[in-house]
């Protein structure tokens, strides 16, 4: 009996969530992406059958794609999607060909992270306020994202139990429910713990929200909307122009990292739960193009003392 194109999507997401530990972001992602798929080809007239499907109709996807995203890396989202779903059904020998080497990736522009500004940062970190409690919370969370390099879904899983007692190492949880302990820095490990112990609720969250919407403790947490209209206020109070997002500061502690330990890609990899060494190209090329600037200042400043001399 035939393969529903349907069935086999189910049973993709559901080994894509138990077996390969992808995060539910990231399931629900490459749902909506073939979801996606699979009402284009319904649209078309596709009997939505696995036996079917053939590398015209991804082709003619792809055609529908580049008309209606403008963006290559949107692009580029939705095929990685579909090819890895195409790939599993291969593997699961559920069809007897690849269908995934018919899907072309957009060629992407590579676009280096950008770094909060580092007298930026250092204006930012100390005027940051802190009399009020959310205010105290704010500044909490920028010294955590600084300090540790973590995603914003990280720092905001974490419990108030997370923080330690003593020290300033803390385990968080990554991409594929993978743990990595991260460090916290002196002046990170005291706002937190300001901000921890002027709270009065019962609730677990680390970083809660103060919406007295908010029914009961469970629906204190902070959210990701949250976190970016923190940022968003603290940019615009503050002049942090370049602090445009939370992952900036994730951008900022990998290229910080980068410059303190000489360039060790490998700890900074640790640090920041990266499986892929290729994720920090755009990292090394910023910190190469201040050591570039670094020398041609030095050599600058040596040519205006020979002149001097002479």
């Amino acid at each position: 009996m035939p393969l529903a194109l349907q069935a086999a999507a189910h049973e993709y997401l559901g080994w894509l969530q138990l077996e390969a530990n992808r995060s539910p972001n990231t399931v629900r992602a490459y749902d909506s992406e073939i979801r996606k798929l699979l009402g284009f080809l319904a649209a078309n007239g596709h009997t939505l059958e696995v036996d079917t499907l053939r590398h015209d109709d991804l082709r003619a996807y792809q055609r529908h794609l580049a008309g209606r995203l403008k963006s290559p890396a949107s692009r580029a989202r939705a095929l990685v999607a579909i090819r890895s779903w195409l790939r599993w059904i291969a593997r699961e020998g559920l069809i007897d060909r690849d269908l995934s080497n018919g899907i072309t990736l957009p060629k992407l522009e590579q676009r280096l992270p950008k770094p909060i500004d580092p007298d930026e940062l250092t204006h930012l970190l100390a005027a940051l306020p802190r009399e009020k409690l959310p205010e105290k919370r704010d500044r909490a969370l920028v010294q955590f994202l600084v300090s540790t390099g973590c995603r914003i879904s990280e720092a905001l899983a974490l419990d108030r139990a997370d923080f330690p007692r003593s020290g300033n190492r803390l385990v968080v949880t990554g991409k594929g429910a993978k743990q990595r302990s991260v460090y916290l820095t002196v002046d990170a490990r005291a706002a937190i713990d300001e901000y921890l112990t002027a709270r009065e609720d019962a609730c677990l969250a680390m970083f809660i929200n103060f919406d007295r919407a908010a029914r009961d403790d469970r629906e204190r947490r902070l959210t990701s909307a949250g976190a970016r209209y923190i940022v968003k206020q603290i940019r615009q109070q503050l002049g942090a122009w370049s602090f445009k997002s939370p992952h900036v500061a994730r951008h900022t502690a990998a290229t910080t990292l980068l410059e303190v330990t000489g360039g060790d890609v490998r700890l900074v990899q640790e640090v920041l739960g990266h499986a892929n060494l290729n994720t920090l190209q755009g990292y090394t090329k910023i910190v190469d193009s201040r050591k570039q600037e670094a020398y041609r200042l030095y050599q600058k400043f040596l040519d205006e003392k020979k002149d001097t001399a002479s």
